[in-house]
């Protein structure tokens, strides 16, 4: 009797998620600080860095639990949260808040500060730099009214590309 074809694994990046085959050169350098800091690096919170390293939009809760999904990682709702909440107090990822009433997490910026444009119609978010001029602006403002700024939110919205039309 002839044996049925054997299913073909997809390969795996290092992380071991499955179907992946890309460098994560900044996953490694977060996973290596975690555990520098006596931190484990369990298989959901690497894909979950995986995730926000490989993205350049934030995500909600439910969008990290799909995508975890479609990854075949299985992870409650409640261990997402948790991975969250020890991903923002390591200051790996923070949360955005683009007045939609859904709270929305993303890799923390450490090269530098960046903002959000956001359709109004299809709810697309994309990230964009903003030139040092607001470096600047900020340091002008401080001078001005004695003010310590210590962070600040600018988002933009607004229709995209294909919505314009």
């Amino acid at each position: 009797m002839k044996k049925p074809p054997s299913k073909a694994t997809p390969p795996s990046c290092a992380h071991g998620i499955p179907g992946c085959a890309k460098d994560h050169a900044q996953h490694d350098q977060i996973g290596a600080g975690l555990r520098a800091r006596g931190n484990r690096m369990t298989r959901a919170r690497a894909a979950l860095v995986t995730l926000f390293s490989d993205s350049h939009t934030p995500f909600t809760a439910a969008e990290l639990g799909s995508e975890l999904a479609k990854l075949d990682i299985s992870v409650n709702k409640t261990t997402i949260y948790r991975e969250l909440d020890f991903l923002m107090a390591e200051q790996i990822v923070r949360e955005i808040d683009l007045m939609d009433g859904k709270k929305r997490y993303e890799l923390f910026q450490h090269q530098g500060h960046h903002h959000h444009l956001v359709c109004t119609k299809c709810k697309q978010i994309q990230c964009v730099e903003l030139p040092q001029d607001l470096d600047a602006l900020e340091r002008k403002i401080e001078r001005s009214h004695g003010f310590k700024i210590t962070s600040h939110v600018l988002e933009f919205f607004g229709l995209c590309t294909h919505c314009k039309v």
